[in-house]
């Protein structure tokens, strides 16, 4: 962004930067939340789904419903693990000083920052309980995982999110208006001297 700034307007960049440290704020509470909590929300669904069926649980012998657990929580762990590290590669995408490659990838930024996107993480966990002869484990909502994860996801990423993209289109326009070039992305300029 510092080679953006003599083409910008000052109170634009000031607006787009505090923007987008809003925005990673409240995506590092997201990953950090995704980290801790969401694999026990998978694991307390997963609870309730075994306790759904009694009697397929009692048939169940003590070793193979250790066997099962450890399979799920592993499974659940993976998930999880995976799920923070799409984010993390996400949101150092902000980071970019090729504005108009960031505005591209901020609507799948912004699809993938949801809980319908976020709720697939119990998918594995649901493969292995529906082979085993159980129900999925079912996580209806963020407040399965916390009530603060709701308030982050819904309530503070999403007005963030939109704040931040309104002005990365505002910054992408006005540097297009003005015809100046963005700068080139740091693997471009990387290559071009070594030319």
């Amino acid at each position: 962004m510092i080679a953006m700034a003599s083409n910008l307007d000052p109170g634009l960049l000031k607006e787009l930067t505090e923007a987008k440290g809003d925005l990673a704020r409240h995506g590092v509470a997201i990953v950090r939340t995704v980290e801790t909590e969401l694999e026990p929300a998978i694991m307390a669904a997963v609870k309730d789904s075994l306790e759904a069926s009694p009697r397929k649980l009692e048939e169940m012998k003590e070793g193979d419903l250790d066997e099962l657990l450890g399979e799920l929580r592993k499974a659940a762990m993976g998930s999880a693990k995976e799920l923070a590290g799409l984010y993390v590669r996400l949101l150092g995408k902000l980071g970019t000083e090729y504005i108009g490659d960031l505005v591209k990838e901020l609507e799948g930024i912004g699809q993938l920052f949801r809980w319908e996107r976020i709720s697939r993480a119990s998918k594995p966990v649901n493969d292995i309980l529906d082979r085993v002869g159980f129900g999925p484990a079912d996580l209806r909502g963020p407040s399965d995982v916390s009530e603060s994860f709701k308030l982050e996801l819904e309530g503070k990423w999403v007005p963030a999110f939109e704040r931040f993209k309104a002005l990365a289109d505002k910054t992408a326009e006005q540097l297009s208006k003005k015809g100046m070039p963005e700068p080139l992305p740091a693997r471009e300029r990387k290559s071009s001297r070594k030319r």
